[in-house]
């Protein structure tokens, strides 16, 4: 409850920022933002001077780099549009007269957006390339093609502010951690402690083994903490661009990769959805980098005290022991595989070609022969994959932990099996966005909207369904003519549709759409 208050005072103190940035066209609101976050920005600086945290640990106003850089953002922005605001207002002022243009519905980045929409895609056909260059130069198109760099797809404000808020605090997390080790040492501390408490030594006297374990605690803290750092960057530009391909299928009207019961869901469920998004991926990604941090540890803990000191003879040769059974166990389990693999395709499958799905390479057809040698082997497998599966079904176990660990930041992926998808929160947040995104900011429907005003205002005709009527106009037909002939169009198509009859003896010259592609509910 505690922490409801704080996140709700935390918005209340930005909320000032949010709305100035979203008013347009005024000229109090950019210096109002300008003053209230020049302000804050000055309480944040005295904070820090006044700190005695910060005056301890000298490297720990690197944590407030990007906090303070956003800040810095933030007043430049407010500046440029006070400034903007004040010139336009100037301007208009010594016009005689100010003509309001009408605002369209679509940019030129959307139409151009639009028109590589449309286009047809092209076939992967990969040309034989000779030379190094040529060959760099296709595989880096190959890869550009496959992370979308060539689509003039614009993402949302709400999404790019998610990432860049997630980028922020996976800096501050880490860079928290880093100057919290470096300067507490807690390995060091634990040591103390039980030698003190524990071992009534002194603190000058040393352990050989506590000071091993401390020297080993150390290196696999630097080493996890970097390693999982790249890992983050990697991962959010991934979650990016997955993000980037979905919104284009949706776009282009492919919903088939989303879950039959998320299609189906109602719509103040899936608005309730979004609204959970960006904190619900912010938050997964602060997990999944702590507890990668973590598991990674331990897996140095592992690595250096099964593995490499007692090689190294720094601890006794017997914690080599689970490695020289595991790695019998594993070779035992890929030589029974392979020999499986050898005697199908050698005597259970008969000899005739037929292409793979993919790639142009030639397999033996899915046709048995030998039964009787088929099902004396499967008798005898039974026998040993009831052993066998022991291993593979702890195998299946680390392999789900650690990929449901690796993959827990991913929402774009459902995690919980097929069926289950509308349990899983975070993936229901994310479809719950890209539906509600596509809905409200569709390009498609911009162009589509624009072009409709366009050919109106083109045409010197009333717009029934945008705009009033212009009574200033003669040759503009009345509201109620327009329908009555809206309406007669309607009966004579419904008339056609219900006439099989008159429908093959109706000829119109005009006709640009056949009535059998119609489908109309009555």
């Amino acid at each position: 409850f505690i922490l409801l208050i704080m996140a709700l005072f935390v918005s209340l103190k930005f909320y000032p920022v949010f709305a100035v940035i979203r008013v347009k066209r005024i000229i109090i609101e950019p210096l109002i933002g300008l003053f209230y976050t020049a302000f804050i920005f000055s309480i944040l600086i005295y904070r820090l001077i006044k700190c005695s945290y910060v005056r301890r640990i000298d490297a720990y106003f690197i944590v407030y780099i990007p906090t303070s850089l956003c800040y810095v953002i933030l007043i430049g922005y407010f500046l440029y549009k006070s400034v903007r605001q004040t010139y336009k207002f100037i301007r208009r002022l010594k016009q005689d007269t100010y003509y309001e243009s009408s605002k369209l519905c679509a940019s030129q980045l959307q139409y151009n957006y639009v028109k590589w929409l449309l286009k047809k895609p092209e076939c992967d056909i990969k040309d034989k390339v000779t030379g190094l260059k040529r060959s760099i130069k296709a595989y880096s198109k190959d890869i550009k093609n496959k992370i979308g760099l060539y689509g003039p797809l614009h993402a949302s404000p709400r999404v790019l502010a998610t990432f860049v808020a997630a980028g922020m605090v996976l800096f501050q997390v880490g860079m928290g951690l880093l100057t919290f080790y470096i300067h507490d040492n807690p390995g060091l501390q634990l040591t103390t402690y039980i030698q003190t408490q524990y071992l009534n030594t002194s603190k000058e006297a040393s352990i050989p083994e506590l000071k091993l374990w401390v020297t080993v605690a150390e290196v696999g803290f630097y080493v996890s903490l970097s390693v999982s750092s790249i890992f983050m960057v990697g991962y959010v530009i991934a979650i990016f661009i997955s993000y980037r391909k979905d919104l284009e299928k949706m776009q282009r009207g492919d919903y088939t990769f989303l879950p039959l019961k998320l299609r189906k869901s109602l719509n103040d469920n899936l608005v309730t959805s979004s609204l959970r998004y960006s904190g619900a991926q912010i938050v997964y990604l602060i997990w999944c980098y702590l507890l990668i941090i973590v598991m990674l540890w331990i897996a140095c803990f592992m690595i250096a005290y099964i593995i490499i000191l007692p090689l190294a003879g720094k601890v006794s040769f017997s914690f080599f022991e689970p490695v020289l059974v595991a790695v019998p166990l594993m070779m035992i389990n890929f030589g029974f595989h392979k020999l499986q693999l050898f005697l199908t395709r050698k005597f259970f499958l008969q000899d005739m070609p037929v292409i793979m799905p993919r790639g142009i390479k030639t397999q033996k057809t899915l046709a048995l022969e030998n039964l009787k040698m088929f099902n004396i082997l499967s008798f005898f497998m039974f026998f040993f994959h009831v052993i066998i599966a022991f291993v593979s079904c702890l195998t299946r176990i680390t392999a789900g932990l650690w990929i449901g660990l690796i993959s827990l930041a991913r929402i774009d992926k459902y995690m919980l099996p097929r069926g289950y998808e509308k349990q899983d929160t975070g993936y229901s947040a994310y479809i719950g966005m890209l539906i509600v995104e596509v809905h409200h900011r569709n390009p498609v429907a911009s162009v589509f909207c624009n072009e409709l005003l366009v050919s109106n205002r083109e045409k010197s005709r009333a717009n029934v369904l945008l705009a009033p009527v212009n009574d200033q106009q003669g040759n503009v037909e009345t509201i109620s003519q327009i329908n009555r002939h809206i309406c007669r169009k309607w009966a004579k198509l419904v008339t056609l549709i219900n006439n099989p009859s008159a429908r093959r003896n109706f000829v119109e010259e005009k006709c640009e759409c056949s009535t059998e592609q119609v489908e109309i509910v009555i």
